[in-house]
């Protein structure tokens, strides 16, 4: 049985960013997942319904106010980012997704998460290559009742940044 954390590429103190409308079991299983390697697991939480728990690994944790705001992140902070059930969501989707892309180091990925049905997988798959990313593969039966899409940021390809 294949685990989500698995499409991780783990590296010792790994930053990771989770954007998400319902923190649930999934964060609990990434942070459980990369506590071994000493990493840290960022937070921005957009409205909606939020389990509690606490983990090690859990840096900061923004509370963003609407689906019109970006998350907050710095130029090539993250190895990975995680959008849950955040994209088709979001006032400006591929404003989002181009944050993604600069908020990500060289040869980085973003994994999107939506339940399945509520936007198109080629309708994703587009604005990730608006938005420059590259080999987006879709996976159906990774997490029951979703579609999970990943895709990477290539160095020196498409924006370079």
């Amino acid at each position: 049985m294949t685990s989500f954390c698995d499409l991780f590429q783990t590296s010792p103190q790994m930053k990771i960013l989770v954007a998400t409308s319902h923190a649930d079991s999934l964060i609990e299983e990434v942070c459980t997942f990369l506590e071994p390697f000493n990493a840290t697991v960022d937070l921005s939480l957009y409205p909606g319904e939020h389990d509690e728990y606490s983990s090690a690994v859990i840096g900061k944790c923004d509370a963003i106010k609407d689906f019109s705001s970006p998350i907050r992140s710095a130029t090539r902070d993250y190895e990975t980012i995680i959008l849950q059930d955040v994209l088709h969501l979001h006032t400006f989707p591929l404003k989002l997704l181009q944050l993604v892309y600069r908020s990500l180091e060289n040869s980085a990925e973003v994994i999107i998460v939506q339940e399945r049905g509520v936007m198109e997988t080629s309708d994703i798959e587009a604005l990730l290559e608006k938005a420059e990313f590259r080999a987006a593969n879709t996976i159906i039966d990774l997490i029951e009742g979703n579609d999970v899409i990943v895709a990477k940021k290539m160095h020196m390809w498409g924006n370079g940044l």
